[in-house]
């Protein structure tokens, strides 16, 4: 039986206010479209992956619908496994590293390239050093990584065999220290990282400025969730490069907005030595050509050296390798 505060309409006042909303034309509204769980995102600290935090906290991607879990092991190794065990749905990695990840997980594609580093990644050492002196110091790299192949540009840059210098595993975020130590004379990392070492004194060696489009980085994403949640990974693309835009005109404001998300000290965060890449970037990477373009090649280097390292066992092509389908 009804309440006495809350009591049903007659069947004549029904009848007219359904006479009168057909009167009127109209229809129930359609629904919006729910917002699945957040996306799980792993990120190192590499201003390249900023504009996601950028897009997080300017509202960008709640505007699109699209809600995010960023995290930041600060190991990529670490990283990278914790992707392949689906613990991370996407993650911000190197091209080198999108590669090798196919060892563990082939099912993944890169929606979305984020960066391409113009110095950003350095060789630093204890002592400056002559190519002649380099023969049995110890340089530290993440071995059977993009490291590593970032190390041997570095030896053929300088006409040095791999065979004269002693190889060290160490991540990037562990160098400083290990310099400091004397475990190693010379290593591989990048910023922040690389800042801090030249503010404690270590010399710069070499620099992605010598390799010029080689070194870039992107977004990957497993294949299942590419199926199933494609409309997010739209709006998440979208969102990123709005944030791309906004941060290449406000820069200050976007260096001190991350370090305020990321409790980074003030004035850690730069683009010094990145090129942030935009949509139209990403068009021409994506683009027919992809096989034949820069992108396809930059790929094809790392895949070939990866091969005769022994790190990698099949040839992955650029086409296995990237989904355009993202790109706005």
């Amino acid at each position: 039986m009804p309440s006495p505060g809350r009591t049903f309409p007659s069947l004549a006042a029904a009848l007219l206010l359904g006479a009168l909303f057909l009167a009127t034309g109209c229809r129930p509204s359609s629904p919006a479209p729910t917002r699945g769980p957040p996306l799980r995102v792993g990120l190192d600290l590499w201003a390249g992956y900023y504009p996601l935090v950028i897009a997080d906290a300017r509202g960008f991607l709640a505007a699109e619908n699209v809600a995010v879990d960023l995290r930041f092991p600060q190991d990529t190794h670490r990283m990278i496994a914790e992707f392949a065990a689906r613990q991370h749905d996407l993650i911000c990695v190197s091209a080198g590293d999108v590669i090798l990840t196919t060892r563990v997980d082939p099912n993944l594609r890169l929606i979305l390239q984020s960066d391409e580093s113009t110095g950003g990644d350095a060789i630093l050492a204890r002592a400056p050093l002559t190519p002649a002196q380099l023969k049995g110091k110890r340089i530290g790299t993440a071995l059977g990584g993009f490291g590593e192949f970032f190390v041997r540009q570095f030896l053929d840059h300088l006409g040095v065999a791999p065979g004269d210098v002693i190889l060290v595993n160490a991540d990037a975020t562990t160098v400083t220290g290990l310099l400091a130590s004397g475990e190693i004379d010379l290593g591989h990392t990048w910023e922040p990282y690389a800042a801090q070492a030249r503010a404690a004194g270590y010399q710069e060696l070499f620099s992605s400025r010598e390799t010029p489009g080689l070194i870039f980085d992107g977004v990957i994403a497993h294949t299942s969730l590419i199926e199933k949640r494609p409309r997010e990974l739209q709006g998440l693309v979208r969102a990123w490069f709005r944030a791309v835009e906004w941060w290449k005109t406000h820069e200050a404001e976007g260096n001190a907005l991350v370090e305020q998300r990321l409790k980074l000290a003030p004035g850690s965060v730069s683009l010094k030595g990145i090129r942030l890449l935009d949509q139209a970037d990403n068009r021409r990477s994506f683009g027919p050509d992809v096989n034949g373009g820069p992108l396809g090649s930059a790929l094809r280097r790392q895949v070939d050296f990866f091969i005769n390292r022994g790190a990698l066992g099949r040839r992955v092509t650029p086409a296995e390798l990237l989904d355009p389908r993202f790109i706005p």
